[in-house]
């Protein structure tokens, strides 16, 4: 008797751990599975919200340097409104910096310039940051010429925040941004050898991250991944910041509270601080 209950023991005891492994298992697919669908929409923002954006006058691009005297480290920033967007009443965005930080101290270019002052702390820092949403429009229209400005810069690093207003209907369109954004990190390469950073789009976008990853294959640059920010806690968009320091009353399109806001812009510079701390290292 003891005999067969030891035996019905061990049985029931390798069932219930062949259970929990199952359980454990489809668990983690079904997490998996989550994510991968979360990604799969074209993009959490529809193209509509995006387009009162960019929409008004703004320099080819802004210049700031700090008053070090040490060796010098360029930085040129090639974004869209995440980066730099100019004040434009009609649609309640009162500030000259990245949408939708609340002060141009807040917004990520500013954040990270500042991450990269306290690393490089005897190198005089130079800025540049150029809008390039025309180019997320107008692909089919770009022309490496139209860079001279940026390219007689000479920039020691160059960070290319773009995809968020790239609208891709077909094959054709894939194909299309992934030549033209080619086309543009190799223009600053054929005379110097610039460290390149490529960020995700900020609205998440499975379709356009697999894109961005070919692009970063191909020119040989480092990748820094922002659609997570809003997956994983919504309080990276403006709209969901409940302390958000600005007046969102203000705001007249739905557009610029899906940017990303302080706290956004904070997670923004430190994902790609952390991807270049350690080549800045060796600056020092």
């Amino acid at each position: 008797m003891k005999k067969y209950i030891k035996i019905l023991l061990i049985s029931s005891l390798v069932i219930n751990l062949l259970l929990i492994g199952y359980f454990g298992y489809t668990s983690e697919i079904d997490i998996k599975n989550s994510l991968k669908n979360l990604l799969k929409s074209e993009t959490v923002v529809k193209d509509a919200q995006l387009q009162a954006m960019n929409n008004v006058f703004i320099p080819s691009f802004e210049d700031t340097c700090n008053d070090k005297d040490g060796e010098e480290f360029k930085i040129l920033v090639i974004g869209n409104s995440l980066s730099i967007h100019a004040i434009a009443k009609d649609i309640g965005w009162n500030y000259f910096s990245g949408m939708a930080a609340s002060s141009i101290e807040k917004d990520y270019v500013h954040l990270l310039f500042d991450k990269i002052e306290n690393k490089l702390e005897h190198s005089k820092l130079c800025l540049r940051i150029s809008q390039f949403a025309s180019f997320e429009r107008n692909l089919a229209s770009f022309k490496p010429e139209s860079l001279d400005s940026l390219i007689n810069y000479q920039p020691d690093l160059i960070i290319f925040q773009l995809g968020e207003n790239v609208l891709l209907q077909n094959k054709k369109d894939q194909l299309l941004f992934e030549e033209k954004y080619i086309e543009l990190i190799n223009s600053f390469k054929k005379n110097r050898n610039p460290q390149i950073i490529c960020t995700t789009p900020f609205f998440p976008s499975l379709l356009k991250n697999e894109i961005i990853e070919k692009v970063v294959l191909s020119t040989n640059s480092y990748l820094v991944d922002l659609s997570h920010l809003p997956l994983l806690n919504s309080e990276n968009y403006a709209k969901d910041e409940k302390n958000y320091n600005g007046d969102k009353s203000v705001w007249k399109v739905d557009g610029i509270g899906i940017h990303p806001g302080d706290i956004g812009m904070e997670n923004i510079a430190k994902q790609i601080f952390i991807n270049i701390n350690a080549t800045l290292s060796n600056k020092k």
